[in-house]
């Protein structure tokens, strides 16, 4: 297997391809006040589906599930089918960076825990274009807790120079355009319940099958790494559920 083969095999199979829960998706998806009641939303980066099954049973409305790779698409799939949703599921295998939707086409895009793979700015420009004007867009986001974060936590995230402050994510917002709605800070348990006490029990399962395997190995240390940052540092950084109107 390649290196990626092992990386969908911790991250991929988890509950949640990032933090958050549920409760935080509705609590999100309740700033929103004038959304049709039968709303059409784009969900990009839709991962393994859980906040896709959850938007479809907050509305009577579609959600277009987007995402790269086949196997979150069949599990989303899988996810809709066993809530008794997935006849106003539709699914869409694609790059975001090749969204190229007919403008207006949605009242409400939603994003947990992806917008940065086509940068916060970038990716909010990119995607206005697609929101119905007074449609809504809500996404999770990486943010600075603290102005002075240790090394380990620099170099965590030195990959994403897009993480920031809660304020300077809310002058991007009004730079692009938008009308801000409501932001909150996401909880240490969004972190930890769904997505990193998974990841240990996944990596614990994987240890002995892969000991021989470098690029296995590699894969399995960058997830403790991560998990291990996080632990010592929940009062740095976390993510922020930033929900804004067209």
């Amino acid at each position: 297997m390649e290196r990626m083969d092992y990386f969908l095999q911790i991250y991929g199979t988890l509950p949640r391809a990032g933090p958050g829960s549920d409760e935080l998706t509705r609590k999100a998806f309740e700033m929103m006040s004038h959304v049709p009641e039968s709303p059409r939303v784009l969900d990009i980066g839709c991962g393994p589906g859980m906040q896709t099954v959850e938007l479809l049973r907050i509305t009577t409305g579609t959600v277009v599930a987007l995402d790269l790779f086949p196997d979150m698409i069949a599990r989303v799939k899988a996810k809709a089918a066993s809530a008794g949703v997935s006849d106003r599921l539709k699914t869409l295998e694609l790059d975001m960076n090749e969204m190229d939707f007919p403008g207006a086409s949605f009242d409400v895009i939603w994003s947990e825990g992806a917008i940065y793979f086509l940068g916060f700015e970038g990716g909010l420009r990119k995607i206005r274009e697609f929101v119905k004007p007074g449609g809504y867009v809500a996404v999770s986001e990486a943010v600075w807790l603290r102005s002075d974060p240790p090394p380990e936590v620099i170099e965590f995230w030195k990959d994403y120079p897009e993480i920031d402050t809660v304020a300077n994510k809310l002058v991007v917002i009004d730079r692009i355009g938008y009308e801000p709605v409501g932001h909150f800070v996401f909880p240490p348990g969004a972190w930890t319940e769904q997505y990193y006490d998974p990841m240990e029990k996944r990596i614990a399962e994987k240890e002995a099958e892969w000991k021989d395997s470098p690029d296995a190995v590699a894969v399995l240390e960058e997830a403790r790494s991560e998990i291990a940052t996080f632990r010592r540092n929940p009062d740095c950084f976390s993510y922020a559920f930033f929900v804004m109107r067209k």
